[in-house]
């Protein structure tokens, strides 16, 4: 009797032994998981901290160009990389007569200058805002120096000051790389030249 108890007790642990052992997976995929999801959102919000602090030194670098006298230039490298897919991503300054995204991202004004992170992945119809526009506090009708005409005027010429470095809209996109900022001109006929090393 004692040895017919022995042998159902052990085939009934050999019976438990899958379904526990499936639980137990069940329980490791689950913590792999949500550790994954941690660590990507971590990441990501990482990411994120790191382009709203470079763009906050960009707008800084910006208002001191065009605000400040007419000897100040500032370098900075603008280097954080792509918190989402590259070819989505855009950065630029934006022009508004909008009082309601004026007031949103500037506190008032019916004219802004704004600078914004945009993800836009038409492929899956996705349009959002990363990170809120940054106020650059400037005025919207700042004038930025045009590749093909204000090569004189930046020093980007062969021989020129500022040899090495190519004319950029900001307007358009604003790419990873290092920039010089500078106020040339005066008057109403004062440009603010965005170069980018080559």
């Amino acid at each position: 009797m004692l040895v017919k108890l022995i042998t159902l007790r052990k085939q009934k642990g050999q019976v438990d032994a899958p379904f526990e052992l499936l639980v137990a997976i069940v329980i490791m995929g689950f913590v792999i998981l949500a550790g994954t999801y941690a660590i990507s959102n971590l990441s990501k919000n990482t990411c994120l901290g790191d382009k709203k602090q470079d763009m906050s030194e960009l707008v800084s670098s910006l208002r001191d160009s065009v605000l400040g006298s007419d000897l100040t230039f500032r370098n900075i490298s603008f280097t954080t990389k792509a918190c989402f897919s590259s070819r989505y991503e855009t950065i630029k300054l934006q022009s508004y007569d909008n009082q309601q995204k004026c007031s949103s991202a500037c506190g008032g004004g019916t004219s802004c200058l704004l600078l914004e992170y945009v993800y836009d992945d038409l492929s899956k119809n996705i349009r959002t805002e990363p990170i809120n526009p940054i106020c650059t506090n400037l005025p919207s009708t700042v004038t930025f120096a045009v590749f093909g005409t204000h090569e004189l005027d930046c020093g980007t010429n062969d021989g020129g000051s500022n040899a090495g470095w190519i004319i950029v809209d900001p307007s358009v996109s604003i790419a990873p790389g290092k920039y010089r900022i500078f106020r040339t001109g005066t008057g109403s006929n004062s440009i603010v030249c965005f170069l980018k090393k080559v």
